[in-house]
């Protein structure tokens, strides 16, 4: 499916599936941001970037009782968890000049990389949420679209939900299994965390 294709998917699901609560777009997007920032442009698209945030997602919520972008659910679409409000993160981004979309041709389709144009604002973030997306950036990134798959079909909430249904946070923290580099990963997969030699910044220009 091409990223048109997807995005036209992440609105239909949006209309099936309101949180109940309201989005704060900003947290969303500066999690999204700090994704795009850490990774390699040429590994992340927007399939593997909402991958990461859910697993992300997850992984803090059982620990802390919150998630990381403070969603509460993401939906179920055929390539896996998929928020509507990650794609709007993305166009947000995009409009006050912190990344920027590129189309790219990959095999038979066409897909659009995010690039970081600025540094994230790392004063969004509680303490130990940094640490947990690029753990979670290191094992989804390096990841082929076959592996992705079989993440998806492996996914024990993903198979237990209709199509376009709600895939609740809270419950995902309790039955999906966080990936780690061992289980699905290739060898090389610590390298896909993007080494900058510095750290993010707040950035006002």
């Amino acid at each position: 499916m091409n990223s048109v294709a997807f995005r036209r998917e992440g609105v239909i699901l949006s209309s099936r599936n309101k949180a109940s609560a309201a989005i704060d777009i900003e947290r969303v997007a500066a999690a999204v941001h700090y994704v795009i920032f850490r990774t390699d442009a040429g590994k992340l698209g927007h399939v593997k970037l909402n991958r990461v945030l859910w697993y992300a997602d997850l992984e803090h919520y059982r620990r802390h009782g919150a998630s990381i972008t403070g969603l509460q659910q993401y939906s179920r679409a055929p390539q896996g968890p998929l928020a509507p409000e990650i794609f709007r993160a993305v166009g947000w981004l995009a409009r006050t000049g912190k990344v920027s979309e590129r189309p790219v041709a990959v095999a038979d389709y066409t897909r659009r990389e995010m690039v970081s144009v600025r540094d994230p604002d790392v004063l969004a973030f509680r303490s130990g949420e940094p640490a947990v997306l690029d753990r979670m950036i290191s094992v989804i990134a390096p990841l082929t679209a076959r592996q992705l798959v079989q993440m998806t079909s492996a996914d024990p909430l993903w198979r237990e939900i209709s199509p376009g249904g709600a895939m609740v946070i809270a419950t995902g923290s309790i039955i999906t299994r966080a990936p780690s580099p061992q289980s699905c990963a290739p060898p090389e997969a610590t390298s896909s965390v993007r080494r900058t030699g510095r750290s993010p910044r707040y950035s006002q220009a």
